[in-house]
């Protein structure tokens, strides 16, 4: 189960606090140095979120799910009908997000993933409504490794609620289910390269290369450490035993996910290494009261991406993704 934050109303305010060096300064056009003062004002979060956030970065809760409630948010917003306004980079409550996740790890973008910015706006989309993308609403999103298909990857997915939907449940399954339900021989299978992965749409329209990549395997592990990559839309076995334990795979999701349905000022992290998530589908109404969530990335190892962004920031490049 996730471990849940719940602020104070005294822990707001110093969150508040700390959120004012980043006003009038633009996370896309000043990225650098709305990075370094988000940075610089993670030292500085309460004692109890910090030592909060410490257990969950050392995993000595055995939790790899984080949810924050009771957040400053802006109550005023209303709901694009896509995500070309930019909205939820500019709130109150990003500049929370960009402060938790930057003690976590270091925030990044992707040139070919919301128009290459940190935050994206998370929407739902009439004419993408039922599509398998983070604007579809009709359709359930079906179970993925955020960008399973990237050797840059995010380690963390962060998720802020502006609006919520109580029909709107996002999905996590974590990795240890699938270890205590496979034999090892299946465990010993899953570790080989047995699988091709397709690219996301999204990508592909934005300069990524459409062609399949793999083999890869669908589990790693070091020192004992096990590490999860999938994708049920983009994955597709190359044996038919590859295919039989895909298709195990995502039983289990039906079997064991957990839910978590997201609320106002409320911010969801997921260790995109250990889980899989997805979404329900959902009725939007598109009357400006919809669902809207702040997406952002948060990598572990910053180094991984030198040489590989746009202008030298935290932008990755497409040719790279």
């Amino acid at each position: 189960m996730e471990i849940v934050i719940i602020l104070s109303e005294e822990e707001k305010k110093e969150f508040i606090e700390l959120t004012k060096p980043l006003y009038n300064i633009s996370p896309s056009e000043e990225m650098n140095l709305y990075l370094s003062l988000a940075k610089y004002a993670s030292e500085k979060i309460p004692t109890r979120i910090k030592k909060l956030l410490d257990e969950f970065l050392k995993n000595t809760t055995k939790s790899d799910v984080l949810l924050f409630k009771n957040i400053s948010y802006d109550k005023n917003i209303v709901t694009p009908e896509n995500n070309q306004s930019h909205i939820g980079e500019n709130t109150i409550l990003s500049k929370i997000q960009a402060i938790i996740n930057e003690y976590i790890g270091e925030m990044v973008g992707y040139e070919s993933e919301g128009y290459g910015r940190l935050f994206q706006d998370m929407v739902p989309n009439k004419k993408l409504s039922v599509t398998q993308t983070s604007l579809g609403s009709k359709v359930e999103l079906e179970l993925h490794t955020e960008q399973a298909f990237s050797e840059l990857r995010p380690d963390f997915l962060s998720l802020a609620c502006l609006k919520g939907d109580t029909s709107a449940k996002t999905y996590y399954f974590h990795i240890d289910q699938i270890v205590k339900q496979m034999t090892n021989e299946e465990m010993n299978y899953l570790k080989q390269k047995k699988w091709m992965i397709g690219i996301d749409q999204s990508f592909v329209m934005n300069g990524c290369s459409s062609e399949l990549r793999g083999p890869l395997s669908i589990i790693t592990e070091n020192e004992n450490n096990h590490q999860l990559v999938f994708d049920q839309d983009l994955m597709f076995g190359i044996t038919e035993e590859a295919t039989q334990l895909l298709m195990k795979i995502i039983d289990l999701y039906y079997l064991y996910r957990k839910e978590v349905i997201l609320n106002p000022g409320e911010i969801l992290i997921l260790n995109n290494k250990k889980l899989v998530h997805g979404r329900s589908s959902f009725s939007p109404k598109f009357d400006g009261n919809d669902r809207f969530i702040i997406r952002s990335f948060i990598m572990n190892d910053i180094k991984c991406i030198n040489n590989k962004t746009i202008d030298k920031q935290r932008i990755i490049s497409a040719k790279y993704s």
